[in-house]
């Protein structure tokens, strides 16, 4: 009975890993099918102006997010009434996007004075004004994202992100042959966005009671539990989108179209190849969230197996970027960004690291520290924004490559202490 009992567990384990994984490929696969045509049907420097407000709009969008839907997917992970914890997720979400979509509307496109409209940036204007929506939407598509990855329905996230990544795919290529602009992005983004929010809302109340849900909705103590929890990860948040944007960013003010552009295929290489790794911790690290003295041993060693494949692979990563990102970058996006071959080699220490840091501070949230982590995520902040402020200037995209790296060491090494730390001398909560 116990044995078919493990080899059940084991089987799932497998098959979450799996259904995480096709949704990773599913996400890199159409994001860069999009991004190639638009560099290359959009010229070097429409396109720097789409990645720079993407930066722009990649940091609104995490900062909608407020640090509930990671939240909301450890409490539900955790609860025994999933329905109701649900209900008040899904309110507490709703009011705090309606609350930053009208702050970002009001805000954003006033803001595009002072960042480069209208030279050098003839359609910022426009599309920071698209943004609050794009903003208010992609808190959604992440919350429910999240809410499946909390109760391990790894299949229906996979529905999800490739839904979600085709929509882009498809519709921000279909405006862009009606009008070669950016703001027809922007817009592909917002019409995307709607039909993915419409399908999970339809979705949900198939499998829940929907009673219940609404039950959950006026639940104010789950949602005070749910906001008191995101409060820290939403530190978490903001620098999570100074690591991953504030280079663009910055380089889209002090540097030239060409280092924006290099430096964005670059980053985005990095970045989606670090779906690869979340793909084999997405589906295992939420079954890691009750560890007690009895189970101690086999959660222990089941961390231990993630750590080694996540290593393993990210380490196999490396090394094809070494031998054939350069390459592939002239062949499928051109011989004009064709430098970002060199920035894609400076970034490898930090799509390293980011892998390493992120396996451990995603089991981190799940068993409680998320407080302690958030501290020691400002050193990521201050680091970043100092260092791209010095480097930039005088060693443009070189100089964001040389600043994300280094920006990220102290963090790192706190999460690999703090995991060994538990697991050493059985530290839980």
């Amino acid at each position: 009975m116990i044995d078919k009992w493990k080899m059940k567990l084991k089987d799932e384990l497998v098959s979450n890993i799996i259904w995480s994984f096709l949704a990773k490929v599913f996400a890199m696969v159409f994001y860069f099918i999009a991004d190639v045509f638009y560099a290359r049907y959009l010229g070097v420097d429409a396109y720097a102006e789409w990645v720079f407000f993407f930066s722009i709009a990649n940091m609104a969008f995490r900062i909608s997010c407020l640090g509930i839907n990671i939240s909301s997917k450890v409490h539900v992970a955790k609860s025994t009434k999933r329905e109701h914890c649900f209900g008040a997720a899904i309110c507490l979400r709703t009011v705090v996007s309606s609350i930053m979509f009208l702050i970002i509307l009001i805000i954003a496109p006033a803001l595009s004075d002072k960042i480069g409209y209208p030279s050098p940036y003839p359609n910022l204007k426009l599309l920071m004004g698209i943004m609050g929506m794009m903003a208010f939407l992609y808190s959604f598509t992440e919350f429910f994202k999240q809410l499946y990855i909390g109760i391990q329905e790894l299949k229906k996230l996979c529905i999800i992100t490739f839904l979600e990544y085709f929509s882009y795919c498809f519709f921000t290529i279909c405006f862009l042959f009606i009008k070669a602009n950016p703001t027809s992005i922007a817009l592909g983004y917002c019409v995307a966005g709607i039909l993915i929010l419409l399908y999970n809302i339809l979705e949900i109340p198939k499998k829940y009671n929907k009673e219940l849900i609404f039950e959950g909705i006026r639940n104010l103590q789950i949602q005070k539990k749910i906001f008191k929890y995101a409060i820290p990860l939403a530190l978490t948040t903001l620098g999570s989108l100074i690591l991953l944007e504030m280079d663009t960013f910055m380089l889209g003010l002090f540097g030239t179209k060409q280092q924006v552009s290099v430096y964005s295929i670059a980053k985005q290489l990095v970045s989606k190849a670090t779906n690869v790794n979340m793909a084999i911790w997405t589906g295992t690290v939420a079954s890691l969230t009750l560890i007690t003295k009895e189970n101690f041993e086999e959660k222990r060693n089941k961390f231990k197996k993630v750590n080694q494949l996540n290593n393993i692979a990210a380490l196999i990563i490396c090394v094809c970027f070494i031998l054939f990102g350069k390459i592939a970058i002239e062949i499928v996006y051109g011989n004009e960004y064709a430098s970002a071959g060199n920035i894609l080699l400076l970034l490898l220490p930090y799509y390293f690291l980011y892998c390493l840091s992120s396996l451990y501070a995603n089991f981190l949230d799940f068993i409680g520290h998320a407080k302690t982590r958030a501290l020691w995520y400002t050193s990521v902040i201050v680091i970043n924004l100092a260092l791209n402020y010095l480097l930039i200037p005088s060693y443009g995209a070189v100089g964001a490559a040389i600043a994300t790296n280094a920006s990220i060491v102290p963090y790192t090494t706190y999460c690999v202490y703090d995991v060994w730390y538990i697991f050493k001398y059985k530290k839980l909560n």
